[in-house]
Order: C-alpha cells, then sequence, then structure tokens
C-alpha cells in the first residue's frame, strides 16, 4: 500500500528540502563559539541499547564555553510534530541530561494550528518537570502556502527567497537561554504566543484574589500583552518570561515543580523590579523581535478590541493605571 513518504536507502524517511537547507544554513550561520552538527544522535550507543530507541536530532548547537547544547527539530510540515518531543522527554527521562541543555521544536506556519497548540503544551509540562523543551515558530513571517512551495523547491529558488536564518538562530539561543538559575529555579523568555496568553490568563486569575491584588499595589503599565481567545489582557513584563524547573542530570526527571501554565505571581514577584534581564523593555523588544507581536496605540483600538479593553481596564482601575501613549501588544495572527 503506497503511504505517500519517500525513503532513502539507510531506512529513514527523506526529508523535505526546506529542512535540509536549514540545517546547512545554520552551520554555516552558526553564531561564534558555537558549533554545529546536523542528524546527531540523542543517545550514546549504550543508553539507544538501553531504551530501543536511537533518535536523531535535525542540528545540534554546542558551545563549549559553559556546556551548551541546544538540540533542534525542524518540523516543517511533519503530521505528528510532538513525536519529536516525546522521544527527548523519554531519553531525560531515562538518562538525564546536562544543565545547559535545551530542545527546541521549530514549527513552521504549514502545521495545522491545533498541532502547533499541542507542541506548545507539550513544552510546558516538560519543563515544568525538569525537560528544559520549547516551541518556537519556524519561519514566523511565512505563511504555510509559501512554506509548502519552499519545502518542495531547488536549492536555487531557496537561496533566492534570501531567508533570515541568523533571526531563526537567534530565536533559538535567546529562548533557550536560562536568564536566571538559582537552585532548581529558572527563567526563560517566552517560547510562542500559546505561552504568552497563558500568562495573561494566570496574571488575571491571580489578580481576582483580594489578597494578591493588595500585594501586586496599583503599577504603571504602558504595554499590555492581549490574548485573542479569553479576551484579556495583562503587563507585557508579566507575558514575556516562564519559569523552568532546572533539568535532572542523573536519571528520572523530577516530580512536578513549576505549574505547567506559565509564569506565577509568587515567581514573578521574586525576579525584582530593579534586574535589568527582567524589565519591560527586554520584554516588549522579545514579544516584537522574535515572537512577532504587532503594536496597537491604545487611542486606536476599534471595534472588538475597543470594547474589551475598555472593559478590563475598569475592571483592573484600582491595579494598573495605562497612560495615554499606552500600547496593546497583539500576536501576529490575529
Amino acid at each position: 500500500m503506497a503511504t505517500g513518504i519517500k525513503i532513502d536507502p539507510e531506512g529513514r524517511p527523506s526529508r523535505g528540502r526546506l529542512a535540509a537547507y536549514l540545517q546547512d544554513a545554520f552551520q554555516r550561520k552558526r553564531p561564534r563559539g558555537w558549533d554545529c552538527t546536523v542528524e546527531t544522535p540523542l543517545l550514546d550507543r549504550d543508553a539507544a541499547r538501553r531504551l530501543g530507541f536511537d533518535p536523531r536530532v535535525d542540528v545540534l548547537l554546542t558551545r563549549a564555553a559553559d556546556a551548551r547544547r541546544i538540540w533542534i527539530e525542524f518540523e516543517v510540515s511533519r503530521a505528528d510534530p510532538v513525536a519529536n518531543q516525546a522521544k527527548f522527554a523519554s531519553a531525560v527521562y531515562f538518562e538525564g541530561c546536562g544543565r545547559g541543555d535545551a530542545f527546541v521544536s521549530m514549527a513552521s506556519r504549514h502545521i495545522a494550528p491545533g498541532r502547533k497548540a499541542l507542541l506548545a503544551t507539550t513544552a510546558m509540562f516538560m519543563r515544568a518537570v525538569g525537560i528544559p523543551a520549547f516551541q518556537v515558530d519556524l519561519l514566523p513571517d511565512v505563511d504555510g502556502s509559501t512554506i509548502k512551495a519552499l519545502n518542495a523547491s531547488s536549492r536555487a529558488r531557496l537561496d533566492a527567497a534570501a531567508i533570515d536564518v541568523d533571526a531563526e538562530i537567534d530565536r533559538v539561543i535567546a529562548i533557550a537561554d536560562a536568564r536566571l538559575v538559582e537552585g532548581w529555579h529558572r527563567i526563560h523568555m517566552a517560547d510562542n504566543a500559546f505561552a504568552v496568553c497563558a500568562n495573561i490568563r494566570a496574571w488575571n486569575a491571580a489578580l481576582d484574589d483580594p489578597v494578591t491584588a493588595k500585594r501586586w499595589g496599583r503599577r504603571r503599565v504602558t504595554f499590555l500583552g492581549f490574548d485573542p481567545v479569553s479576551r484579556l489582557f495583562a503587563p507585557s513584563k508579566f507575558c514575556a518570561f516562564v519559569p523552568a524547573a532546572t533539568p535532572s542530570e542523573g536519571r528520572f526527571a523530577n516530580s512536578v515543580r513549576e505549574p505547567p501554565g506559565g509564569m506565577t505571581f509568587e515567581t514573578y514577584l521574586s525576579l525584582g523590579e530593579q534586574d535589568p534581564r527582567f524589565d519591560g523593555h527586554v520584554a516588549r523588544m522579545h514579544l516584537e523581535r522574535r515572537l512577532r507581536y504587532r503594536r496597537l496605540p491604545i487611542g486606536e483600538a476599534e471595534g472588538e478590541m475597543s470594547v474589551a479593553l475598555e472593559s478590563w481596564l475598569s475592571a483592573h482601575r484600582d491595579s494598573i493605571i495605562v497612560p495615554r501613549d499606552g500600547v496593546v501588544l497583539i500576536p501576529a495572527a490575529y
């Protein structure tokens, strides 16, 4: 029976041309101090024999100076993209990983939105148990039909497409980097819009508690993140970071030490208002530059957005002061 999947001479499914192009481009464009290999085994030979499977990643970025390793999979059009996360999770659960390790699924817009959401939620849960996994957008400015065409294109056409590989590498490294390590506590930049929206809902749920609202006080906030599903907003600084448990270096992952939903009020308060790594500018630039959020000045909000914003501001007038030049940051897909 025909399956529609081509098999290469070594017995593995053949890759689309875009993934192969990106493998080569990541090797050519790797930042100074980083090494890059392709089709790299996740497990050593003994571990693969113990577990009975031998997965490989599309790209492995390594930096010897601080023992960093970023395992990267290009999910261009895969029907079951979570399968690669499951392989990494199983490997780490049974064999452990280094504190500088991270697994990043790069998912294009050719993958169905529901499957991308499953990738994002699976990464959240993995982080909560000490498995450093992230889901980021691959070529976020390229729509699904163009991705499909590129995946069947010649090398010459891929070269002519002028893909900004530097931006893709920057997104991976910035999100995989732990910005704070304190015992088992790590903080990363938010990896995708789904995680940002989970943070927005968490902030609103926390402020429903009068005790939490009193601890928050009343703060001036210029930039707000927006969740199109719940029609809620939250300070962009709260939205732009996600907590993660420290990876387990021995066998078997940790128990759940961070809520899988993302940022919590207690974690946020622990970051410190004066720490430049977590200021509002860093948060806003990350959301705009890497996650492709777009700006909407509050004064230009119209229709349903205007109604939702007015209702939210009214409900939180005791907690939030938004100036006239305030801005809403909106997911690119909205």
